[in-house]
């Protein structure tokens, strides 16, 4: 069934925080209305002040668009007002610049919850064929100690609200929450906590990858490490000087330069600089975002 923006009752919803999202929005809503499902669905996106014609492109193709002007803006608050705005059974949600691989993206992201199996889903990514990423989007993820271990604690999944869908129902019970940052492993602990079920879809592949400038590495590492730190996960001194001296760290670096798969001395040096990232990040954090029943962990 093709997109059809005029349905009364879509059966599944995708939504959408957007800011700006340029061109390669074009793209990812041409992947979506190209979507090959027996039931219909809509396109929602939850828009913050967009001045490049986000909102304006989007309404054009029959996307629909809701406006957002928070006092300040929290991904969770947003995350929830998006599924507020959702009338789906099941809320498919994914960053602005994620494009779905083929037709049959939407259909295996949902098909396991809408059979009832599971309760939320998280796809796989890869960057685009011939297009640039960002070295360590995609390599060295063991770096990452903080959040390996935290899935490891967790369900052995990472749920991203980059490529995830979650049944309506389980939603309106758990809610993502008043929370600055990593809303979407907010939610994995919810789930996991609540019993439940989380699937890795593996052949639900989406599209992604970018560079960053230095100033978005550090705010994207900081937010994700305060974050951290709120679950009950800090990155203290003592996990940045033994990320500091695991010798995999620098063999890998030295491995991906040596065979010019670094396009830059920013991703060489990105390997040790996310460690102080993360550790400054982790400093910022000024509550729990759980009450007893939900908090994580103090320390590992």
């Amino acid at each position: 069934m093709p997109f059809d923006p005029t349905n009364p009752a879509p059966r599944v919803s995708v939504g959408i925080l957007t800011r700006n999202a340029g061109k390669l929005f074009g793209r990812v809503v041409d992947a979506l209305s190209k979507q090959a499902t027996p039931w219909p669905f809509e396109i929602v996106i939850l828009d913050s002040a967009s001045k490049d014609g986000t909102d304006k492109y989007a309404e054009s193709r029959g996307v629909r668009v809701v406006a957002y002007r928070p006092a300040k803006f929290r991904f969770g608050t947003a995350r929830d007002t998006l599924f507020e705005n959702c009338r789906g059974e099941v809320i498919v949600t994914m960053s602005q610049d994620v494009i779905p691989g083929d037709e049959q993206w939407l259909g295996r992201m949902t098909t396991p919850i809408l059979d009832g199996g599971v309760d939320a889903t998280v796809g796989e990514q890869r960057p685009a064929p011939g297009e640039y990423a960002f070295y360590w989007d995609y390599h060295g993820s063991w770096m990452r100690s903080v959040a390996v271990r935290f899935d490891q604690a967790y369900g052995r999944i990472c749920i991203s609200g980059s490529n995830m869908a979650l049944r309506r129902s389980t939603w309106e019970k758990l809610r993502f929450g008043d929370v600055d940052a990593i809303e979407d492993r907010v939610m994995q602990v919810k789930l996991f906590k609540s019993g439940r079920r989380m699937l890795q879809v593996k052949d639900a592949i989406s599209l992604h990858g970018h560079d960053y400038t230095w100033k978005q590495l550090n705010d994207r590492f900081g937010s994700f490490a305060m974050g951290w730190a709120e679950l009950g996960w800090p990155y203290t001194l003592r996990r940045l000087v033994r990320d500091l001296i695991q010798p995999h760290r620098y063999v890998e670096t030295a491995d991906a330069f040596i065979n010019r798969r670094l396009r830059s001395w920013k991703e060489f040096l990105f390997p040790f600089a996310m460690c102080f990232m993360q550790y400054a990040g982790s400093r910022k954090v000024r509550r729990s975002v759980f009450n007893e029943s939900y908090f994580v962990m103090k320390e590992q």
